[in-house]
């Protein structure tokens, strides 16, 4: 079986890839390099931003990585830029202190991939970009820390995606009188029920 055989399946034939919403993000906040712990084999940032970090525990993903060249000329094939794509895989728990320079992604990507916000927040830079979705309550987590603030709410609709800064303020307001602390979502590992939700956040980091 050939090695992208598994993105193409995983990411390619059903239709997940977003491309298009990385390209807005790149876009708009000039991201020039991303570090996307619990990436799995979801390449697709490569495509859009010259250097990215791909971290991931699972060993199919390590294998997807082994075969380097590969993954580069599926990369520098689908690639929108000019430069030589820049990508490395670091196969780890991404909670454990990564061999990383702190403060030195413009962008760190968080999804379906646990509290990512908390465990990654040192290689952001100031300024940097958080893309979270509530999956295992990351944004939610995001939401709560004061090293975070809200930017824009991503919505998908009629298969393309569109980043909103509009009425920010009626997001994360919970349904329910749950307990909204960020010991409580990191406890639980879930996110609790909101008013009203998008598809994904943008945070920016404050310090």
């Amino acid at each position: 079986m050939n090695v992208l055989d598994i993105y193409k399946k995983s990411y390619l034939k059903k239709q997940f890839e977003r491309i298009d919403l990385f390209v807005k993000i790149k876009e708009k906040f000039n991201i020039t390099n991303a570090l996307y712990p619990g990436s799995y084999v979801h390449i697709t940032p490569s495509f859009v931003i010259p250097d990215v970090v791909y971290v991931d525990s699972v060993s199919d993903a390590n294998q997807f990585f082994k075969d380097s060249k590969v993954v580069e000329e599926y990369i520098e094939k689908n690639k929108i830029y000019e430069s030589k794509s820049s990508f490395r895989f670091i196969y780890q728990d991404y909670a454990k202190p990564l061999d990383l320079p702190k403060k030195s992604f413009d962008m760190l990507i968080s999804l379906w991939a646990g509290p990512i916000s908390q465990a990654c927040t040192r290689y952001l830079k100031p300024g940097g970009i958080l893309l979270a979705n509530n999956s295992h309550a990351d944004a939610g987590l995001a939401f709560l820390d004061p090293v975070y603030e809200l930017m824009a709410a991503v919505h998908f609709r009629n298969g393309k995606f569109r980043i909103s800064e509009k009425d920010l303020a009626s997001y994360f307001i919970p349904k329910n009188n749950e307990n909204h602390t960020i010991a409580y979502l990191l406890k639980t590992g879930k996110g609790i029920g909101y008013k009203k939700t998008a598809n994904s956040y943008i945070f920016r980091k404050c310090t």
